[in-house]
């Protein structure tokens, strides 16, 4: 196949800003359907999943889909009976959908939630668009990090403005609406919590263990809790990963968890997991490490603590009342606009380690545990709702969006 030029190549992405800007036109323009869509990541996980299957699990006057791009995942989906739209399968159908789609529910960037077809994008500028993110954040997010990225690179700033696109940004407490106001450029928040914390409080059900495969070893060892189980989850970060994500630091971790007799569950993020290195940890005694995709909040209540650098899931797993272990950053040691513990309230809710103390501070969170008052107390901060209720309420405001969305719109004129 012939290369095409470096001018075809501009000429057809000047032709899908165009495009995209006809569609964005047009779905202001055309009438709602009343259709809500949901997007997520690569796998079936994250909070718009959980509020998905919530619009599903009662009767409703409106369709309901999951939309991906993602051949495994539809195909998963298909097979137990979900209804979804494969964004890639018929496009005529899918930019239809999107044209006329009353509510769009996101969890992450849309760019990555329709793999960068950005036009599909401009298909829900007409639709009601709610933001539910991903978790409580001690990382500047989009629209906060102009001032330090900047805006040159169209791979960094197309995404943001894609986010902030929101009409409605979910913001579980009110010492965090100020960041979400700004991260996304919203003045329309709602009040809730996270769909995906209810599995933490309560058992989930068999669609809720969709995507949620952590392998049959690692299963069976958390079923049985024979021994005490600690789940390490390293976060994203734009630059080099922290100690967290080093063999080094697992393997130290490990000789200690065997020399204390509790197992490890590795949960590496996608963006640095190696095939060699999944494969050689699975024959590790002692060492667990799970699907970098993989839902793993149905099994957060079974893990006795959680270790992190700056991953927003230990917020979510203060509702255990267990212990959260995370590595000692101070400002300006990794990068200049993360982490920044400023960002959320004051508290020593975690037990605090450094490469100098990292098995002290173990024993102290399997052993005497003196922060469990404040972990509470974070929580009650940061989750100001029912968790359980979570689905509940954020459905009952969707359902009026709905109906906000496809009722008359028009006025009459008699003229005389």
């Amino acid at each position: 196949m012939t290369e095409p030029t470096a001018l075809e190549s501009q000429l057809s992405q000047l032709e899908q800003e165009q495009f995209a800007r006809d569609l964005g036109a047009l779905s202001r323009r055309v009438r709602k359907r009343p259709l809500v869509l949901f997007f997520g990541r690569a796998t079936f996980s994250d909070n718009t999943k959980y509020l998905y299957l919530r619009a599903l699990a009662e009767p409703r006057d409106y369709e309901v889909y999951w939309c991906s791009a993602d051949d495994e995942l539809v195909n998963q989906l298909r097979a137990a009976g979900l209804p979804c739209l494969h964004l890639g399968e018929q496009v005529d159908v899918s930019i239809d959908l999107l044209l006329h789609a009353a509510v769009a529910v996101f969890c992450v960037n849309p760019n990555e939630s329709v793999r960068g077809m950005f036009p599909l994008v401009s298909c829900l500028d007409g639709a009601r668009k709610v933001q539910l993110w991903h978790g409580v954040s001690v990382k500047r997010l989009t629209l906060q990090l102009v001032s330090y990225l900047g805006v040159r690179e169209q791979a960094l700033r197309r995404p943001w403005e894609f986010s902030s696109r929101a009409d409605h940004v979910l913001s579980t407490a009110s010492c965090l609406d100020p960041f979400w106001r700004e991260a996304f450029g919203c003045r329309h928040l709602l009040r809730a919590g996270y769909p995906r914390n209810e599995v933490i409080l309560r058992a989930a059900d068999a669609h809720e263990m969709i995507g949620a495969d952590i392998g049959a070893d690692a299963a069976d060892a958390l079923v049985q809790g024979r021994r005490r189980a600690l789940l390490v989850v390293p976060t994203w970060q734009r630059a080099d990963p922290t100690w967290l994500s080093g063999t080094d630091f697992i393997a130290r971790l490990l000789r200690h968890a065997r020399r204390r007799g509790f197992d490890l569950y590795l949960k590496i993020h996608p963006t640095f997991a190696r095939t060699e290195a999944i494969e050689s940890a699975r024959r590790t005694e002692g060492l667990y490490l799970l699907h970098p995709g993989a839902d793993v909040y149905p099994w957060l209540p079974r893990f006795d603590a959680l270790l992190t650098d700056y991953s927003s899931i230990m917020f979510d797993f203060l509702l255990s009342g267990k212990p959260v272990l995370r590595l000692d950053m101070p400002p300006g040691c990794h990068q200049d606009f993360e982490p920044d513990f400023s960002l959320i309230p004051d508290g020593a809710f975690a037990h605090v380690f450094t490469r100098d103390n990292l098995e002290a501070r173990v024993d102290r969170a399997f052993g005497t545990d003196d922060l469990r008052d404040a972990r509470a107390a974070m929580a009650a901060r940061l989750f100001e709702t029912d968790p359980l209720q979570a689905g509940a309420q954020l459905m009952r405001r969707i359902d009026r969006m709905v109906a906000e969305a496809t009722a008359d719109d028009f006025r009459v004129e008699l003229l005389d």
